[in-house]
């Protein structure tokens, strides 16, 4: 008879593979879900465990973006859940995985209001990497509904921690990568560009090639905010000369292709824009992307074929999912671009559109608020 393991022992396996999951380190996170895979099939009946173990798995799921995925697992642990009495720590996962998975689905409210679900349960958590990692995750969804100073502190809790712990280089440069796009959205670019730059150094130096990526990434959205074109394609060029494995990433590499056709194209070199365009969309199609697919909609309808009715059912898209700062940041690209072209009804009508889009946003914070 082969003798069970304690479920104690495949506990502590799943703390290491979800430490690995929070270096953001996928080869090594992927070899430690094989190996806790095989222990949870030799582990003593232990269902507490056993939905500690899928909590985990949904979070490594989020990390290579297989968010149907993790949704699944979420779903099947909520029933779970409810049928079992849970402690504080596996509620406050289900909480916090939750809002990642929203938040990977560009749901930020949903998101927001399931950080906040799980922070009633974060003082019973003794690990000072997952406060880290939490308050992480709320500055970078307060960002995204450009509540930039609630964000920055948020990153400064996060800062003040990660930067006492060598493994977490990854997450230090994550966290300062929010910082630098809090500044940028304060029209602070100087200090902008140095942290991007400082992010990309740190993570050269630490051989961090993904982090690496996504400095030069932030660095272009940088330069192409401010009109700098030239230095933003040069930065997206970057990010995709540096080998890395794509499939662990699509989702990241559907938002590089996304801004190289964009800069392309707001630099009229149409041939190129339109390659870079059609091979996003693809990747946008694959990944199931409803967000990315509707904003390159709206590219090919702005620059390449104009086509009001496309753009305006794409901007509903996106205004359905209350991504306000996306259709004010577009609908501006568009009334530019059309101005530029001497169409000056629709000029007209896209800078009136993101008017109307900016007044929106405050309203996702009180809408946040008043949970």
């Amino acid at each position: 008879m082969v003798e069970k393991l304690a479920s104690s022992e495949v506990a502590n396996r799943l703390n290491e593979w979800y430490d690995t999951i929070k270096q953001q380190d996928v080869e090594r996170a992927s070899k430690l879900r094989n190996e806790v895979q095989k222990a949870i099939n030799q582990m003593e009946e232990d269902q507490s465990v056993l939905l500690y173990f899928n909590l985990i798995d949904s979070r490594y799921k989020l990390l290579i973006e297989q968010f149907d995925e993790s949704g699944s697992i979420l779903k099947s642990v909520k029933e779970q859940s409810e049928q079992t009495e849970t402690d504080h720590l596996l509620r406050y996962y289900y909480y916090f995985f939750s809002g990642l998975y929203e938040f990977g689905r560009r749901k930020i409210i949903e998101a927001i209001h399931f950080y906040h679900q799980a922070e009633n349960f974060l003082g019973d958590i003794p690990d000072d990497i997952e406060h880290a990692e939490f308050h992480f995750q709320l500055a970078t969804a307060y960002y995204e509904i450009t509540q930039n100073y609630v964000s920055l502190s948020h990153t400064r809790k996060a800062l003040e921690i990660y930067s006492k712990h060598d493994n977490y280089v990854n997450r230090l440069i994550s966290t300062q990568l929010v910082t630098a796009f809090n500044y940028l959205e304060l029209n602070e670019h100087r200090a902008s560009e140095l942290l991007f730059k400082k992010t990309i150094q740190i993570a050269s130096n630490h051989q961090h090639k993904y982090m690496e990526i996504l400095g030069y990434l932030n660095l272009g959205i940088c330069y192409e905010s401010q009109g700098k074109l030239e230095l933003a394609k040069d930065c997206f060029d970057a990010a995709l000369d540096i080998n890395y494995p794509q499939d662990s990433k699509k989702i990241t590499y559907l938002r590089i292709k996304y801004m190289l056709a964009r800069t392309l194209l707001k630099m009229d070199l149409l041939k190129e824009g339109r390659e870079w365009l059609q091979s996003a969309k693809l990747l946008a199609e694959e990944t199931n992307e409803a967000t990315y697919q509707a904003k390159l909609m709206i590219l090919d309808s702005i620059y390449l074929e104009v086509n009001e009715s496309v753009i305006d059912e794409s901007l509903k898209t996106l205004k359905d999912k209350k991504l306000w700062y996306d259709v004010s940041d577009l609908t501006t690209n568009a009334a530019r671009h059309f101005k530029k072209k001497e169409m000056f009804k629709l000029a007209t009508k896209y800078f009136n559109e993101a008017l109307l889009a900016k007044e929106k946003i405050p309203m996702l914070y009180k809408e946040v608020e008043s949970e």
